[in-house]
């Protein structure tokens, strides 16, 4: 286990409750300590979205960059990608990171998040 994994878990359950503001602090804490790898798929996506959700767009969109980099068959993660460009303003990027997520519709990852995506998607 790594160091990383209380503060993790303290993030996920932030965000859960809808304390972002915590969870960042604790996203934050969580890597710096070092995350297991097989958590860090999970981590960079909700500590990118959690980010979007504090108003942190330019951290958001960085996070969520290096995951698509790292895990580009994730299309979940360009779903989220996808909501910070579209904060940011990026309508035209915001699409296209849609239709990359599309091409990965059956790829890992999709299933786990689709209440948050439909949640979200429903914002805009």
């Amino acid at each position: 286990m790594a160091a990383g994994s209380d503060a993790l878990r303290r993030a996920w359950e932030h965000d859960s409750a809808g304390r972002e503001a915590e969870a960042v602090i604790e996203y934050r804490a969580a890597f710096e300590a070092g995350i297991d790898e097989e958590e860090r798929p999970g981590a960079m996506l909700g500590f990118g979205s959690t980010l979007r959700n504090v108003g942190e767009l330019e951290e958001s969109e960085r996070v969520l960059r290096e995951a698509v980099t790292r895990y580009p068959d994730d299309a979940a993660m360009r779903v989220f990608l996808a909501l910070t460009r579209w904060e940011r303003d990026d309508k035209g990027g915001a699409w296209r990171e849609l239709v990359e997520a599309l091409f990965r519709a059956d790829a890992p990852g999709m299933a786990r998040y689709e209440r948050a995506i439909r949640g979200y998607s429903a914002e805009l």
